[in-house]
């Protein structure tokens, strides 16, 4: 049968203060509350609420009720997904993340150096690849992936400063935007900051360039850093309610403002190039670090059932997301396998199983708005009825 879900809250700098609490109808602390998981990673898994015991021992204790044999032979007996909510406040470091090989090598190399695996300097804390989307709850603002290198010649040469002369010179060359992007990582400090503050003079100086306005923006937050440089480079990529954005391996990004549904599959390799105190491995980024422009994909909606729309990403088997518009007549989400179903306002009734046959006789599982069940595979069938709106993850097999 579903079971009930306590899921962690992780707090860091950039996150909300009161949308997480709000959200689960709790009182704020007053600290900032960033991430909300749902899933069984192990570095913050959910609980089940009738036992006490973490998703992933619950779902070790029975793999083939919980996942089926289908999702245990193709990943190895783990849940392959994570679903998070992020409420951002503050900008949030420019990060990339690993394929499975990239997650692999460093994980080992790290193990090798005997760097722990809870050390602020250890960038891979598990094996696994980390692609990810974004499905906006508010208004959200990205940075993700690179500029055409041409557009970036237009506004260093058109900014007439000489500091930035070399970088317009290196974007004209084949393979330019790498060239200057591990130039920059780079840098000795005293030069890094020398570019960094006279980027900052001209965006405080003129608005008339969208990059110079989010070097101006990113100042106010990390004066001083070198990530700024790199923003410069990037796309802004604005997200409306629904909208939606994946983001594959060695693509960077930084997520500005806003909340919005991430789910991923279940990992939490970061490697971070700037806009963070956080420590930054260089040599790391440039080996999974791709250069050419865009990378980011917007991903469209496509319906899927009464009510349900499904965002499809091509060649990725970890999860399948989908969104529900809850009313009185039942929603049989579609997916396949093991389920979450996370209510992002609103709340829901969940029937799976013979409690659907028999609905008028069981009482169904009630959601309040930011509570999640998960349903495991053996629960062939779900309903979902209520009011608001949900959110179901599955893996993306057939």
């Amino acid at each position: 049968m579903a079971v009930l879900l306590q899921n962690p809250v992780r707090s860091y700098a950039w996150g909300s203060p009161t949308v997480i609490p709000e959200l689960l109808g709790q009182e704020p602390t007053g600290q900032p509350q960033a991430e909300l998981w749902v899933g069984a990673h192990p570095g913050s898994p959910s609980t089940v609420a009738a036992d006490g015991r973490t998703l992933d021992r619950y779902i070790a204790d029975d793999p083939d009720s919980t996942l089926g044999t289908k999702v245990t032979e193709r990943f190895g007996g783990v849940l392959p997904y994570l679903l998070k909510i992020l409420a951002i406040e503050r900008p949030l470091s420019i990060q990339v993340h690993p394929t499975i090989e990239q997650a692999q090598q460093g994980y080992a190399a790290e193990d090798a150096a005997g760097v722990a695996l809870d050390s602020p300097k250890r960038s891979y804390r598990d094996r696994n690849h980390k692609p990810e989307m974004v499905v906006a709850l508010t208004e959200f603002e990205a940075l993700m992936g690179f500029r055409d290198p041409r557009e970036l010649v237009w506004l260093f040469e058109e900014i007439e400063r000489a500091e930035f002369d070399d970088a317009a010179a290196m974007l004209k060359r084949d393979d330019g935007l790498r060239e200057l992007v591990t130039t920059w990582l780079n840098l000795p400090e005293a030069e890094a900051q020398r570019l960094v503050s006279a980027l900052i003079e001209v965006a405080r100086a003129r608005q008339d360039r969208e990059a110079l306005r989010i070097v101006a923006r990113l100042a106010d937050t990390y004066p001083g850093d070198r990530g700024i440089l790199l923003a410069s480079l990037m796309i802004r990529v604005p997200l409306r309610p629904g909208d939606a954005a994946f983001v594959g391996a060695g693509v960077p990004h930084a997520y500005l403002s806003g909340v919005a549904v991430e789910p991923q599959a279940s990992s939490d390799n970061t490697l971070r190039a700037g806009l963070t105190p956080k420590h930054i491995d260089t040599a790391e980024v440039e080996r999974i670090l791709r250069y050419e422009a865009q990378g980011a994909q917007r991903v469209l909606p496509r319906e899927c059932g009464p009510r349900e729309n499904v965002y499809p990403v091509r060649d990725l088997d970890e999860f399948r997301i989908c969104r529900l518009e809850l009313g009185d007549e039942e929603i049989h989400p579609s997916g396949y396998g093991p389920r979450v179903v996370l209510v992002v306002d609103g709340h829901a009734e969940l029937r799976t199983g013979a409690n659907i046959v028999e609905s008028s006789q069981a009482e169904p599982m009630e959601l309040g708005q930011g509570q999640a069940a998960f349903v495991p595979d053996s629960e062939r069938s779900a309903a979902i009825t209520g009011s608001g709106v949900a959110f179901t993850i599955t893996p993306n097999l057939s």
